[in-house]
């Protein structure tokens, strides 16, 4: 009986210690996101210079907010109109992925930047779109951290963090 009772004791302060580090219970920043069940909920226009372009570009954007701060993940819904994408260029405060348009739209020269969310960018130029984001332009106080870049479902896919 004595065994159960210190067995039990055990595994109750392990529980814990796991429950109050959510690093160790589950692994998000490293994971890959899964695309939503549900349409994307961030539309940007596309500004066309020329050749046949999309009206718009979609993103699945979402946050989840913890104590200091925040975590934010991005999707770049590209299927449509573009072939798989991949990671082209990254460092501590940008991301950028390239997939070549399909053919429909291999002509568009043009852009989408949203004024609500500036720092998600897509170029569209050389028979290519372009998806960058870049967390420069955030006030340097903000701290901010990419913790997972990469491509889900042939689409760019990135998360990052921001404290208070």
């Amino acid at each position: 009986m004595k065994s159960l009772t210190s067995l039990t004791l055990s595994l109750g302060i392990l529980s814990a210690l796991l429950t109050a580090n959510p690093g160790v219970t589950q692994n998000s920043q490293n994971s890959a996101p899964s695309i939503p069940g549900n349409a994307p909920n961030t539309t940007i226009n596309v500004s066309r210079r020329s050749g046949n372009c999309p009206s718009n570009m979609s993103l699945w954007t979402s946050f989840r907010s913890y104590e200091g701060g925040g975590e934010h993940t991005v999707i770049a819904d590209t299927s449509a109109i573009a072939n798989p994408a991949r990671l082209t260029n990254s460092g501590a405060k940008f991301v950028e992925f390239t997939a070549p348009l399909k053919s429909e739209f291999a002509s568009c020269v043009g852009e989408a930047v949203s004024n609500d969310e500036p720092i998600y960018r897509f170029r569209f130029a050389n028979k290519n779109v372009i998806f960058r984001m870049d967390l420069s332009p955030l006030p340097s106080e903000r701290l901010t951290k990419i913790s997972y870049r990469g491509v889900v479902s042939s689409r760019p896919a990135i998360r990052w963090a921001l404290s208070d």
